[in-house]
């Protein structure tokens, strides 16, 4: 939500830098549409690895999949901070982070003591 706020400040109108380059990739810009691929390959790794840890720790449920998890994070963020941007309302994006969450917390395990 800290990122939320960020935008905010700014009055909702930057956007992302990976969206605002991939927004301008022609199909003749192969190097900068690897290093793009590259950079949200890294992102959605880290976000896996998270994942991956938590339902090895037995906090996410075993049929949760890390990779489409982190996958789904990537997207939304993207689309929200787009829309938000493109509205200039903060509105938007805290209902997609707030589903997003929610979708994801049907994978967490409950705590029992």
């Amino acid at each position: 939500m800290a990122h939320i706020e960020a935008q905010k400040s700014f009055g909702m109108t930057r956007g992302c830098p990976f969206g605002t380059i991939g927004n301008e990739v022609t199909e003749h810009d192969n190097l900068i549409r690897s290093d793009m691929s590259l950079l949200l390959e890294v992102v959605k790794n880290k976000l896996a690895a998270f994942f991956s840890k938590e339902k090895a720790t037995g906090r996410l449920s075993c049929d949760a999949n890390e990779q489409q998890m982190a996958e789904l994070c990537i997207a939304t963020i993207q689309g929200a901070m787009l829309v938000g941007k493109i509205r200039r309302n903060a509105q938007p994006v805290e209902a997609a982070v707030r589903e997003l969450l929610a979708h994801l917390k049907q994978y967490v395990v409950p705590i029992t003591s």
